[in-house]
């Protein structure tokens, strides 16, 4: 559930913190080494298909991130190798799983990697190493989130708030702005009232001022 609960970070491989990234490897390895583990009733088939969801996200950035101009090190790149072989296998396991239950009960079929990016990447840079549009979604809503917003529905309860409440502050600070431009324009009017003399009075101002 950690995986599930943690917001992401921009700034590291693929948006995944590093906790995040063990906790998926931790929770799809778990299911390869015990596929029974997909048998058992409540949620737990749903929750393995949606890690491996979250995988795929991670592998797109992180390919991504190889692709931008930059050579990775070895670490990242063992990291990506390590993903890749972990997602691969929990895949197949999903696949065989998913094929037995009736349609129902299915949760996502996750697409396959392409690797003719890893060949031929530079011709076409923009792909995706795994093109999550070919992904036949799970009915759940829930589940639907891991594909479509990379995370799972509590995280974007608090992003879709954390957004409101920016928005809020943003329309604020204009009410503010356009209040004080709407003092200074008043201002400018009254001055100009003040000011405002007709053709009698400005000649008689003008007489003055030569007289003296």
């Amino acid at each position: 559930m950690d995986a599930f609960l943690e917001g992401g970070d921009e700034e590291e491989a693929g948006g995944f913190t590093d906790s995040q990234i063990q906790s998926l490897l931790s929770v799809c390895n778990t299911a390869v080494e015990h596929p029974l583990l997909l048998h058992q009733g409540g949620p737990t088939y749903h929750m393995v298909s949606n890690a491996a969801i979250l995988l795929c996200h991670l592998l797109n950035g992180m390919h991504a991130n190889r692709n931008s101009g930059d050579s990775p090190g070895e670490m990242e790149t063992a990291l990506f190798e390590e993903v890749l072989d972990t997602f691969i296998a929990v895949r197949k396991l999903l696949s065989i799983h998913r094929r037995k239950l009736p349609v129902r009960l299915r949760c996502h079929g996750i697409p396959r990697p392409n690797f003719a990016l890893e060949v031929n990447g530079a011709d076409n840079p923009g792909a995706p190493f795994i093109d999550l549009g070919e992904t036949l979604m799970c009915g759940c809503r829930g589940c639907q989130g891991f594909v479509l917003m990379a995370c799972s529905p509590c995280v974007a309860a608090e992003r879709a708030q954390a957004a409101a409440l920016k928005a809020e502050s943003a329309s604020e600070k204009d009410a503010y702005s356009i209040g004080e431009v709407n003092e200074f324009d008043k201002e400018l009017c009254d001055l100009g009232v003040e000011f405002d003399l007709d053709d009698d009075a400005l000649l008689n101002v003008l007489s003055r001022i030569i007289a003296t």
